[in-house]
């Protein structure tokens, strides 16, 4: 006894009428997880650029150039920092009242070069590789610290400010 339509009943339009079989679903959810895995790797790379350490370098340059071309220096020659303004800017003995003429309003260098009190800020003045003056925390050895450096005159002599920020 032959059935009706024979062969061809088991298949609609050149397609099998085959189920799912277990190697079919096994390709798809690994493919699946594949995708998965890759969003989920590549979501922070898309982030980083957002992080808050981002503005670290500028920080240090901007507070880098207010001291040197503005609060520390000789108002006639930018560059040439202000030997009394400098030495009591590194003393910080009376950080409300600055001497004189000086152009920052505290000895704290976060108020004077305007940086908010969340980063750590570090200025230290250089000759020759050896340390003159420094003042503000201590710089961190467990974070990472960005660096601006500046050339300057002090007293006829080369000098380099560093400003560390964290």
């Amino acid at each position: 006894m032959r059935r009706r339509g024979g062969d061809d009943a088991r298949e609609t339009s050149g397609r099998s009428a085959r189920a799912q079989t277990t190697i079919d679903f096994a390709v798809g959810v690994g493919i699946f997880l594949l995708a998965v895995a890759w969003v989920v790797g590549t979501i922070p790379q898309i982030l980083d650029p957002f992080e808050a350490e981002q503005d670290r370098p500028l920080v240090a340059n901007r507070a880098a150039d207010s001291l040197t071309q503005r609060l520390l220096v000789d108002d006639e020659n930018p560059d040439v920092l202000d030997p009394v303004c400098t030495e009591a800017f590194f003393d910080g003995d009376s950080p409300d009242e600055p001497p004189g003429d000086c152009d920052y309003g505290s000895a704290d260098p976060n108020t004077a070069t305007g940086i908010g009190a969340s980063y750590g800020l570090n200025v230290t003045l250089s000759q020759n590789r050896s340390v003159v003056e420094t003042t503000g925390e201590p710089v961190p050895t467990t974070r990472s610290v960005v660096t601006a450096r500046r050339a300057v005159l002090l007293d006829g002599d080369l000098h380099e400010l560093s400003v560390r920020v964290w």
